[in-house]
């Protein structure tokens, strides 16, 4: 592992987003300054935002990828100065899982935070957008009941996200959490599931773990920090 210079920043906590705070507390021009490699969700859970190249996209349920500008913000979300250790090529994966199974072949340290970026051509590619919350309260499980997914057949695009250590639990999502943006930059989103026809992936560990808290007490406000968000972690991330 040659990781110990890449800085990850978290924006919040996961937890805050399951008990249903929405407002964005980071700026899009910050977290270009951050690094060059992020996922996110935008304001008010309007859309799934991808940071490809420095450049950020913003994937919404109406099927449209839009460019924000950098005053507008996030409430989640997690950032990477990405610079890649390795590139390896990939090609017949069918499947999410199969995926990771051949990722703990090529990573298989899981004790560290990893970030990855795969551009390929799929087979097929599922994705989901949360629809736009306009009021907080509602629950992250809740929210993720009403959203668009779409699915693609022999698309090209890059895949870029994170596998998450265990320890994580509470504070983000453990495992995988990956987004997609095409390579026209025309649709993208929360990954579902995918199968890869080819591709090369290049892949970086933290090692250094930032989390950026909000900057208000309002935003812990009836929120139950020693709660199991466990149950309502699984609900909000069902078929991915």
């Amino acid at each position: 592992m040659n990781g110990k210079n890449r800085q990850f920043t978290q924006i919040s906590l996961f937890s805050v987003l399951l008990g249903g705070h929405y407002g964005g507390i980071v700026s899009v021009g910050e977290i270009k300054r951050l690094g060059n490699l992020a996922i996110a969700t935008m304001d008010r859970l309007d859309g799934e935002m991808q940071m490809i190249d420095g450049v950020v996209y913003q994937a919404c349920a109406d099927g449209q990828v839009y460019l924000p500008g950098d005053d507008e913000t996030v409430p989640f979300g997690t950032i990477a100065d990405f610079h890649a250790e390795d590139t390896v090529r990939l090609a017949d994966i069918p499947s999410y899982e199969q995926f990771e199974a051949r990722m703990d072949e090529y990573c298989p340290r899981n004790d560290y935070p990893l970030a990855i970026r795969l551009t390929g051509k799929f087979g097929c590619m599922k994705v989901r957008t949360v629809k736009r919350q306009e009021k907080d309260g509602v629950g992250l499980a809740e929210a993720a009941k009403d959203e668009a997914v779409f699915e693609f057949r022999d698309i090209r695009g890059d895949l870029v996200g994170f596998r998450l250590p265990g320890y994580i639990q509470g504070i983000n999502a453990p495992g995988w959490h990956l987004h997609f943006m095409d390579a026209d930059r025309k649709h993208g989103g929360h990954v579902v599931n995918f199968s890869l026809l080819e591709g090369d992936l290049s892949f970086c560990h933290a090692g250094d773990y930032h989390i950026r808290l909000p900057g208000s007490p309002d935003v812990f406000a009836g929120l139950d920090l020693n709660k199991d968000w466990s149950r309502d972690l699984k609900k909000a991330e069902a078929e991915r």
